[in-house]
């Protein structure tokens, strides 16, 4: 029998909506705090960037990444019942992990990762239990995206581990902490959103790839980039690091020139989701210019102000816009469909505002502001005007990610449980 959880959302959604709204909270807190209302809070940052990263993206991907490897393969999820296992094995984890932060508990930190690990185990068996046979349909270009990507994360997760308990290869603890958030975010979420977005934007725009050809310098531009991206910081070998930033850029390249060429050959210019996705794309390349400097002239260029300004792009500018342009469409066609998930898209279901574009971007704009020099003197209003307008664009969000969440129309002003006794949804 297939095991079944009793909700009309997905349960890894949910959490993730929950995660995205504590983390609106954090930013409000890190706003106090630049205001001088109240005192500094330790390690306030670093949390807020955990709450979208391995809270709510995590969360998120967990959810939907089995469902999404099916859709593109041509067949349906094979049904499993870990998925109720993955989701308490993660949710009982990762709130250690962050106990561990806020109290600089190792001990703490080791075993909620510990157990983010075995959750992620399980989620890497689901992902290869659906149909990536010969299928009729199966497109095997977006298929390896997600076969390939959880991988990144174990990797990321065990330099996590190298971090507390010391254990560093040739680059230190510098060298862990990059190849942690490269494969993390560069390697893990980018493998999967590069896939969900070559799916999507076509369903959404309502016409085929424009560029189909460029998968493949998609797939292997960012895997084999981001392999350098995560190996290079660990080896202390800067030439492998930029090796593997250039052959990114070109992947990451590849896969904007389709986005934007299908886009436009759909006449969606003016949908918000665009203006999210392309937004997202100019925070997660707009380090790149950067990074040789950092690398090879350290003293030279402000390079903790870009390394600063770079993790809040990658955080703030990429992972939340891609949030706040997709998660609320996505977690529809879940629930409508769990198993038919591209089928059951609507393009005109919960389309986000053109004012949260403009305010996530300016907030990141101010943001990155604080990074150079001509700016000093200014950087704690600048600090303060960005984070208020991501803050301002995140407020704009989460109500609409909730009605879609809890099956509401924009119009409901309810916000019920969103349980029914009969409508069952499988999580995969």
């Amino acid at each position: 029998m297939t095991s079944r959880m009793r909700l009309r959302t997905n349960p890894f959604l949910l959490m993730a909506g929950l995660y995205l709204t504590v983390g609106l909270a954090a930013v409000a807190g890190k706003l106090a705090v630049e205001a001088g209302l109240i005192d500094a809070l330790p390690r306030l940052r670093w949390l807020t960037i955990h709450f979208v990263t391995i809270g709510a993206m995590t969360q998120a991907l967990f959810g939907a990444l089995p469902n999404l490897a099916a859709a593109v393969g041509g067949g349906e999820t094979v049904p499993s019942r870990g998925r109720w296992l993955q989701w308490v094995t993660l949710n009982a984890s990762y709130p250690v992990v962050l106990l561990g932060m806020a109290t600089g508990s190792t001990a703490a930190a080791v075993a909620g990762a510990t157990g983010v690990l075995a959750a992620l185990s399980l989620l890497v068996v689901s992902v290869y239990r659906t149909n990536l046979g010969a299928v009729a349909g199966r497109d095997e270009g977006l298929v390896r995206y997600y076969a390939v990507a959880p991988w990144f994360l174990v990797v990321g997760v065990f330099a996590a581990f190298g971090m507390l308990l010391g254990v560093h290869g040739p680059g230190g603890y510098f060298g862990s902490i990059e190849a942690h958030v490269h494969a993390n975010v560069w390697g893990f979420l980018a493998l999967v959103a590069a896939g969900t977005l070559l799916a999507l934007v076509p369903r959404l725009a309502g016409e085929p790839l424009r560029y189909p050809r460029l998968k493949p310098v998609t797939f292997w531009g960012v895997t084999l980039g981001a392999t350098g991206l995560v190996a290079g910081p660990w080896l202390a070998a800067k030439a492998l690091t930029m090796a593997g930033l250039a052959v990114y850029v070109v992947g990451t390249l590849a896969l904007l020139v389709n986005l934007v060429g299908t886009w436009r050959l759909g006449g969606c210019a003016r949908d918000a989701r665009f203006g999210h996705v392309v937004g997202a794309y100019l925070w997660l390349v707009f380090p790149v210019p950067w990074a040789p400097l950092v690398l090879l002239f350290p003293e030279t260029v402000p390079a903790a102000g870009i390394e600063a300004a770079a993790i809040e792009g990658l955080v703030l500018g990429w992972m939340l816009q891609l949030a706040m342009g997709l998660l609320p469409t996505v977690a529809v066609a879940l629930r409508e469909a769990p198993t038919d998930l591209l089928a059951s898209l609507d393009a005109s279901a919960h389309r986000p505002r053109w004012a949260g574009v403009a305010a996530v971007n300016a907030g990141m704009t101010a943001l990155w502001l604080t990074a150079f020099p001509a700016f000093e003197g200014v950087e704690a209003t600048l600090t303060l005007a960005g984070y208020a307008l991501v803050g301002l664009a995140w407020l704009v969000f989460l109500p609409d990610l909730w009605r879609a969440l809890l099956d509401r129309p924009a119009d409901d002003p309810r916000m019920g449980a969103g349980v029914t006794d009969d409508a069952e949804s499988p999580v995969d």
